[in-house]
């Protein structure tokens, strides 16, 4: 369980397994509070009412897609500076050069290694 003064993640993926996974990964072996939502919809509601310190985003989603997400969160101006970490079930070449404007922290492959993820999650952490 999470102490209170855990910094809060986001993750945003359509698929409730992947959810299932870095939720465990991020609270048992992180310490983290851990939000998840199936949808980038979902998750712009939730941050109109929540603050993140990390989002976590699968690029691959039905209607909402990551870059479509991802473009809405940075226009909210409590999401200017939040570090990114895409998710994705492909290695798709464009994604670092088109989406590094857009605060991109890192890029992990799916399947990920939930301990790796949480190497990456607080190295994103310390460098703010």
């Amino acid at each position: 369980m999470p102490a209170p003064e855990a910094p809060s993640l986001l993750v945003i993926d359509d698929d409730p397994d992947i959810r299932k996974i870095v939720n465990l990964a991020l609270t048992r072996l992180g310490g983290f509070h851990v939000i998840a939502v199936g949808s980038g919809e979902e998750a712009l509601k939730l941050i109109q009412k929540n603050q993140f310190k990390v989002v976590i985003l699968d690029m691959c989603m039905p209607h909402m897609d990551g870059e479509m997400t991802l473009r809405a969160l940075r226009e909210m101006p409590n999401m200017q500076g939040v570090p990114v970490v895409l998710l994705t079930a492909y290695a798709c070449s464009r994604l670092p050069e088109d989406l590094a404007q857009w605060g991109i922290s890192r890029i992990l492959e799916k399947p990920f290694d939930p301990i790796e993820l949480n190497r990456h999650i607080k190295e994103i952490l310390k460098k703010e």
